[in-house]
């Protein structure tokens, strides 16, 4: 690319920062830079198959291309980089608007620090060899595929908290952010699944198994053939499921023993508490609510809450119980260990027609019986 072309990114980068200092997210004048940002950052990432910006001296690198004149505008954005202690930044193709707005936002405020901060599509930090790299191209390697879901656990737990009492449109944003990355994380490393298999985690049981649930139902969606704008909407609604749990005392949900008629009465009400909280929230979908209300209704109408309607269940809510249920088996809980992967397997298929819809099922045990052999295309399943 030309150099008079690299430069507008640099400037929508600097004025993004000041207007966020200054404005509030949903003032007019931030969203007008921010979306013309955008619009550059993916234009040029894709172009160059990754977008890295270096800021070190005097100077600024876009690409291989310095910039090193004394511009006003260059000289804030340095000033700036020099106090979060930024020398580098690599924007991935397919950056969210979401995570793009959150990073300004981090770079506009002065409070936060930079070792707290998690990004998918973002690497930023120092550059080893600063001396050299005027001379040298701007070498930033992107995040390996094997760790593209780095942080989604920090920023999921913020996510479902804040939903949970009524948060912001913002925060839907941000569990569309996490889908968008499991989306591509399958498609790029299909060891993710195998690595869920192997490894499941021991503690925050819900934000853990919240994330490990949307992964299966992507991967899910992802071999049934659904449409890209489909499988994000499952996938949210996966990475929802359980939000009407945030509602349940801690005492209870990690209690180590088993729990009493009360208290398990508590937690069948999560259902229906997590529909009632989505219903109040603009997620752009119902799919979230109908799976939230539906994942603990069996196919054959037992389980809970009770529905009177005969009519199939939603896809969505089929596919999130059936991951529901796989992860809930192989994770670890103190009141009951995790079950190796062949007895886990064993004891789904004696549901096969009953507790699971029967061709989902089969289409989830190919998923993990083949974890590495990707998503192939098949009929398009109606949702």
């Amino acid at each position: 690319m030309k150099r008079e072309d690299l430069f507008p990114v640099l400037s929508d980068l600097a004025l993004a920062i000041q207007a966020a200092a200054a404005y509030p997210e949903n003032h007019p004048k931030v969203q007008q830079i921010l979306e013309r940002l955008h619009r550059r950052v993916l234009a040029d990432a894709r172009r160059l198959e990754g977008l890295n910006l270096g800021f070190f001296g005097d100077h600024v690198v876009v690409d291989e291309c310095p910039f090193v004149e004394p511009n006003s505008t260059l000289l804030r954005l340095m000033a700036r980089m020099r106090e979060k202690g930024i020398e580098k930044i690599r924007f991935s193709e397919g950056i969210t608007f979401g995570e793009l707005k959150r990073f300004v936002y981090f770079l506009g405020e002065g409070k936060r620090l930079l070792s707290d901060q998690r990004w998918e599509s973002i690497v930023c930090g120092k550059i080893e060899g600063t001396e050299s790299a005027a001379v040298a191209p701007l070498e930033l390697a992107s995040t390996p595929s094997s760790k593209i879901l780095k942080g989604a656990i920090e920023v999921l737990r913020e996510v479902l908290a804040s939903l949970s009492t009524g948060g912001s449109r913002s925060r839907v944003d941000e569990g569309r952010d996490i889908v968008s990355s499991v989306i591509r994380g399958l498609r790029e490393d299909g060891a993710i699944i195998e690595r869920l298999m192997e490894l499941q985690a021991h503690d925050d049981y819900t934000v853990t198994h919240s994330l490990n649930v949307c992964i299966l139902v992507v991967a899910q969606a992802n071999r049934l053939g659904l449409s890209e704008p489909q499988i994000r909407e499952v996938g949210m609604a996966a990475l929802l499921h359980d939000i009407g749990k945030e509602a349940i005392p801690s005492q209870i949900l990690n209690k180590p023993s088993r729990l009493e008629k009360g208290e398990f009465e508590k937690v069948r009400e999560h259902p229906f508490t997590g529909a009632k909280l989505l219903r109040k929230i603009d997620s752009g979908t119902e799919i979230p609510m109908i799976v939230a209300f539906e994942h603990h209704v069996k196919y054959d109408r037992t389980g809970y809450p009770k529905i009177r309607s005969t009519e199939p269940l939603h896809t969505a809510s089929y596919m999130t119980q059936i991951a529901d249920v796989y992860d809930a088996l192989r994770s670890f809980r103190p009141y009951m260990p995790s079950i190796e992967l062949s007895k886990t397997v064993s004891i789904m298929k004696e549901g096969r027609g009953t507790e699971f819809e029967p061709q989902l099922f089969d289409n989830f045990l190919e998923i993990i019986s083949c974890p590495r052999e990707g998503f192939p295309e098949t009929s398009p399943v109606a949702m």
